[in-house]
């Protein structure tokens, strides 16, 4: 998965602030992985509630 790519950057030798940097990056990427499942699940709502009036 590209979005954990930075992954193989993790590295023993890493420096602080280098590490700092990849962590900011790690937030980044589980703010848009939680932005997608939000806007997934109001999809499926969204859906589920017009499925319902339908088979009224």
């Amino acid at each position: 998965m590209e979005k954990l790519a930075w992954m193989r950057k993790i590295d023993g030798s890493m420096e602080k602030l280098s590490l700092l940097q990849l962590i900011d990056s790690m937030h980044e990427v589980i703010d848009v992985l939680i932005t997608n499942n939000q806007e997934k699940e109001a999809l499926i709502k969204q859906l589920k509630e017009s499925l319902e009036q339908k088979s009224l």
